[in-house]
């Protein structure tokens, strides 16, 4: 199990690496950090979530990433997703939410 980082550089430009699935989620300081980071972010800004650095996930990081996005959403603030890994996008695709996904 690799453990979930966020790095931010340049400001509102978010790299996450590490496993995003269920074993990662709950234990994460990254995801609280990035999400606490996004509550500080100017409404109508557009963020980026960059994942190259994602080495596996899961549903749960479907769902934690679609909920994240949405709460984000709700607060007028907006990710632009880059690089979502190809399992990821795989399991968006089966489970038909691959629209929700902005990516750039």
């Amino acid at each position: 199990m690799t453990k979930l980082e966020i790095i931010e550089s340049p400001k509102g430009y978010y790299t996450l690496r590490g496993e995003l699935n269920r074993n990662t989620i709950a234990k994460s300081d990254a995801l609280a950090t990035l999400e606490q980071g996004s509550q500080n972010t100017a409404s109508d800004d557009v963020s980026t979530l960059d994942m190259s650095g994602v080495s596996h996930s899961d549903t749960a990081g479907l769902a934690w990433l679609m909920n994240f996005l949405k709460d984000n959403q709700q607060q007028n603030v907006h990710f632009g997703l880059k690089n979502i890994p190809e399992s990821l996008m795989k399991l968006a695709k089966i489970s038909d939410v691959d629209g929700f996904l902005s990516v750039q």
